[in-house]
Parts: structure tokens; C-alpha cells; sequence
């Protein structure tokens, strides 16, 4: 029997979401929902740990305006989902 590749590739898809949602307010299926890409899973946990450092204030910026390319796409998302337009 073929060994099932895309079945474990969803699996450990929706651990990393129930691991990303105990870091925040955000339920697994919001995270599955906004997030449907493993890659950007790993890139919010990027961001996460990013924001939740006991780094200042101004090297957390830093870090961000370095790795805004690879980091953009959740950021529009995010707030996309938590910002009203006007």
C-alpha cells in the first residue's frame, strides 16, 4: 500500500494551526481559514515569536523591516481580517 503524503501533509498542516492558536486569540479553524498554506503557518509562528520577544520596542522594527518581504503576505492578512475599511 503507497504511502499517503498529502494526508500527513494536512495533518501536521492543522497541528501547527492548534499550536498557533494557543499563542493567540485566534481559534484553529480562524488560523486554517486565514492560513490555509503550512508555509504561511510557519511564517505567522515566524511573526509571532517576532512580536513576543522581550526584544525593544525599536530592534523588534528593525527585525520586521527586514523580513517584510517573507513576512508581508500574513501581515496584510491579519489585518485584513481585524481592520474595518475606510
Amino acid at each position: 500500500m503507497p504511502y499517503n503524503f498529502s494526508e500527513e501533509a494536512e495533518l501536521t498542516n492543522a497541528q501547527l494551526a492548534g499550536e498557533l492558536a494557543k499563542l493567540t486569540p485566534l481559534t484553529q479553524a480562524e488560523i486554517d481559514k486565514l492560513l490555509p498554506r503550512k508555509v504561511d503557518k510557519k511564517k505567522f509562528e515566524e511573526l509571532l515569536n517576532i512580536v513576543n520577544s522581550s526584544a525593544a520596542q525599536n530592534k523588534k522594527v528593525a527585525t520586521l523591516e527586514k523580513n517584510v518581504k517573507s513576512l508581508g503576505g500574513v501581515v496584510i492578512k491579519l489585518l485584513g481580517k481585524y481592520l474595518k475599511p475606510v
